[in-house]
């Protein structure tokens, strides 16, 4: 992992360290078993012999790769989309090496693990952002080729992943159904500001939003991801007040969510700077109700 991610969780640190000095007192857990965002319980992932294939793409004058993951026998479509985004160091075949998604979405969906240029990821330019206009194009791509139901793609990413993941949906309002951070943070030194002085990006729109952060991450410490919930939360227009439980012990939702933008916040422990390993379950359980 590279010092740019430890310098990334030093900055959000920073950021909603001011930001929560302003804020009530934690919401109020409501213990419950009616129906929300990660209630009932999803299925467990389990083994599937998907197709990964090696792709290029021409993205103005650079050629970049990703990597497409069609599953052996894709329900009727259009299916769904989901981004899957390395960490500082890593790349797409590592990642997929290490994190198979397609576990969980079995053939209900297709998948591509994007690349960033020398295994990092641009989360500071303002638009345009080389790596936003990357992910773009990608998406055009794929749904020109397979039978993609562009309205509902979604992203998930590990690290500077999961914070690519927030700049990506920050950056382009409406691209992307909802997204999933692991061990990462909310956008930050973004053109604007909402109201209570968070990063704001032009025509920013609400985005369903699950955060999971190891209670042991000593990279990007668990202040970041709490933040990142406490974020989504605000520009969603979810109550401050309330949270309640879900049929993950772990996890927790925001109460008063409007319909498809649902907030969550998992606290994994013991887990350090890594992917929960029921993450991808859990993930497109709460992607499926958005």
């Amino acid at each position: 992992m590279r010092r740019t991610t430890l310098l990334l969780g030093f900055v959000v640190l920073v950021a909603s360290g001011c930001h929560r000095e302003k804020q009530k007192p934690p919401p109020k857990l409501i213990q419950t078993t009616t129906p929300n965002a990660l209630r009932p319980k999803g299925p467990d992932a389990s083994d599937i012999a998907a197709t990964a294939t090696p792709k290029k793409i021409q993205v103005g004058t650079v050629s970049r790769d990703y990597l497409l993951i069609t599953p052996p026998a894709p329900a009727p479509g259009p299916l769904p989309l989901v981004l899957v985004l390395h960490g500082d160091g890593g790349g797409m075949k590592s990642l997929h090496d290490a994190w198979q998604f397609e576990r969980a979405t079995q053939n209900n969906a297709y998948l591509v693990y994007l690349d960033g240029l020398d295994a990092t990821w641009d989360l500071e330019t303002l638009q345009p952002n080389r790596d936003v206009v990357y992910a773009e194009a990608v998406i055009n791509e794929v749904a020109a080729q397979l039978p993609i139901d562009k309205s509902h793609v979604f992203a998930t990413g590990y690290s500077s992943g999961a914070f690519f993941a927030n700049v990506l949906a920050c950056h382009r309002p409406g691209l992307l159904r909802a997204i999933a951070s692991n061990a990462g943070g909310a956008p930050y030194n973004q053109a604007e500001k909402w109201g209570n002085g968070f990063p704001k990006c032009p025509g920013q729109k609400p985005t369903a939003t699950i955060v999971f952060h190891g209670d042991q991450d000593t990279t990007v410490t668990p202040d970041s991801g709490r933040f990142n919930a406490e974020y989504w939360a605000y520009v969603n227009g979810c109550s401050d007040s309330e949270i309640e439980t879900t049929a993950y012990p772990e996890c927790r939702v925001y109460r008063g969510c409007p319909p498809g933008k649902a907030v969550a916040y998992c606290t994994i422990g013991p887990l350090g700077h890594w992917v929960w390993d029921q993450s991808a379950a859990v993930t497109w359980a709460f992607f499926k109700r958005q």
